[in-house]
């Protein structure tokens, strides 16, 4: 499905290249990750040139009174640049291209009063950011790396604070999000993780939550498979046996046929519509071992929602809303369905399934 990607790009270059958003999921910096991908996929120089532009645009707006939030400020236009710089899209000393975006983290961590998690526009958000800054390592350590490691430590304790009252939410969740914030702090703290500087913290967190992820259950279906992926990967990583026993309850409970009227497969969006739901499932099946008696029907929720789908891209203008802000961006537009089908090809058809079983 290349050629969805291509003609995503043909409509971002016709109508979404003038945004005064340079955030990373809705803006410029998101909407350059799309390009640079696209560009070292199919080798076309224009498509470089294009997302240089929106690089630019994203660069001079490190320098304004922009919001510090992952969401549409500097912290998600920060972890951008990183991402880009690492992964060999972008040249350069990102301790000195994000002095200011460090500054105003360290600043909104410290000063701030913070009561959500959520990565959008809370705490999880400076986490992402800081878990990326942290893994451009040099050295010996620069002064950046020194605070930000500080800064790490400081955001993991006002997490564990913030979340442990909240656990009580999590059966409250009534719509599909691929940003529900506890599997995605959960992640975060696994990213955390890695980088081995407040292990013993974390796995401390983790243990301290269990009792509250043993309580409840998620309401929606789909919520339950996405905790369960989820919390398998932090059992990799910490072996407790009730771990994994919570993810047998949680696949256990989970009804894939009710899973699958959970979604809304009029949005086209990885954040709120199917592509996130079918890229759920695409972890899941990577997840679980081929025996586990969820597998089958895992693997069959995935092609019943791709097959359904797929003839949603046959008209991708016709059903591009009008006059909805971030509608070519990564999260609820378009740039993220063509970031999807380049990262993972056939993603979102069963081509994708055929050649990963």
């Amino acid at each position: 499905m290349e050629d969805y990607s291509i003609r995503i790009a043909q409509l971002i270059r016709q109508n979404g290249l003038n945004g005064a958003n340079h955030g990373l999921m809705h803006g410029n910096t998101g909407l350059s990750i799309f390009f640079y991908h696209l560009a070292r996929r199919i080798n076309i120089p224009d498509y470089e040139q294009i997302a240089d532009d929106l690089l630019d645009k994203s660069f001079a707006n490190l320098t304004t009174s922009a919001p510090v939030d992952f969401e549409n400020g500097l912290a998600g236009i920060g972890w951008g640049i990183e991402y880009l710089v690492q992964n060999n899209f972008a040249e350069g000393n990102t301790d000195e291209i994000l002095e200011e975006v460090d500054n105003k983290v360290f600043r909104a961590l410290n000063e701030e009063n913070h009561t959500s998690f959520e990565l959008a526009n809370g705490l999880t958000g400076y986490l992402f950011y800081l878990n990326n800054r942290l893994k451009n390592k040099t050295h010996p350590a620069s002064m950046a790396q020194r605070i930000n490691r500080e800064l790490l430590i400081l955001a993991i304790n006002k997490l564990d604070e913030l979340v442990t009252p909240q656990f009580t939410t999590i059966v409250k969740e009534m719509q599909f999000d691929l940003f529900w914030k506890f599997p995605v702090v959960l992640y975060g703290l696994l990213e955390a993780f890695k980088l081995n500087i407040y292990n013993d913290k974390i796995g401390c967190m983790v243990r301290q939550w269990l009792p509250n992820l043993e309580a409840y259950v998620p309401s929606l279906h789909i919520n339950r498979l996405f905790l369960a992926v989820v919390l398998n990967r932090i059992y990799s990583i910490f072996p407790e046996k009730r771990i994994e026993k919570q993810v047998q309850i949680l696949l256990f409970a989970t009804d894939f046929e009710a899973l699958k009227t959970e979604i809304d497969y009029n949005v086209l969006n990885i954040r709120y519509g199917w592509p996130g739901a079918v890229l759920i499932l695409k972890f899941a099946i990577e997840e679980f071992p081929t025996d586990n008696p969820n597998y089958q029907f895992i693997v069959q929720t995935y092609r019943d929602i791709t097959d359904r789908q797929n003839t949603q891209f046959e008209n991708l203008s016709i059903n591009l809303p009008s006059d909805v802000p971030g509608q070519f961006g990564l999260t609820v537009g378009l740039a993220g369905i063509g970031l999807m089908e380049l990262i993972w090809p056939g993603v979102l058809s069963e081509y994708h399934l055929i050649n990963s079983l």
